[in-house]
């Protein structure tokens, strides 16, 4: 668990180099290159010494559901969500809660299990059900889709199911500064394209005068 202290926050990287990303809608789960906003940010939760939970920004847990992601496949490519504790107590034994309903407090489907790869500082999140988290690539609707899926046979196909974990030292602070960049960005844009439109008119300004000259 050395790549999972306990609340610590971290981002998991795909082998395509997207992050693993809690959408807006606080339900769904995908994948992008962009790890700076907070989304990207997932808070550990040990378990017990095999398992982990992750929580997103939000305050909800990454779920394996058993929902197909693809209308009509339901053997492949299961949902992944972000699913609300239905016990707030966070002193409620995780041992006395039902596990039956997918809302209990450390429900099997909150739950995966961190395999180590022969990568360092990269793992396979499996879940109870032998699942893994699975980054999958495509045309539509796979695109950045996020799934659970069975393992394949060992190769090219095994990789979309590793993860590289990228422990984030002060996420506040990160993610003020990622805010402030693109604060800045934005502002020498504008400043930029006002510059530009300024100088059309003055350029425009010039013409005309030449013109009234000439008649």
């Amino acid at each position: 668990m050395e790549l999972f202290p306990n609340r610590s926050t971290v981002r998991l990287k795909s082998y395509r180099d997207k992050y693993l990303l809690a959408e807006i809608d606080e339900e769904s789960v995908s994948q992008s290159r962009d790890g700076s906003t907070r989304n990207s940010y997932w808070t550990v939760e040990i378990v017990d010494e095999d398992c982990i939970s992750l929580k997103s920004c939000y305050g909800k847990y990454l779920t394996a559901s058993n929902r197909p992601s693809i209308p009509g496949m339901r053997a492949r490519y299961l949902k992944v969500t972000q699913t609300r504790l239905g016990n707030p107590n966070p002193n409620v034994s995780m041992r006395t809660v039902d596990d039956s309903s997918i809302t209990g407090k450390w429900n099997s489907a909150l739950q995966w299990i961190p395999l180590m790869t022969e990568v360092c500082s990269e793992v396979r999140l499996k879940t109870h059900y032998g699942n893994y988290l699975q980054s999958n690539k495509g045309p539509p609707p796979l695109g950045n889709m996020v799934t659970h899926d069975l393992p394949r046979k060992e190769g090219p196909m095994n990789k979309r199911i590793s993860w590289k974990v990228e422990l984030v030292e002060s996420p506040s602070v990160v993610w003020k500064q990622s805010e402030s960049f693109k604060s800045r960005v934005t502002f020498y844009t504008k400043t930029f394209v006002s510059e530009v439109h300024k100088g059309k008119e003055i350029i425009k300004g010039s013409a005309k005068g030449m013109i009234i000259k000439k008649a």
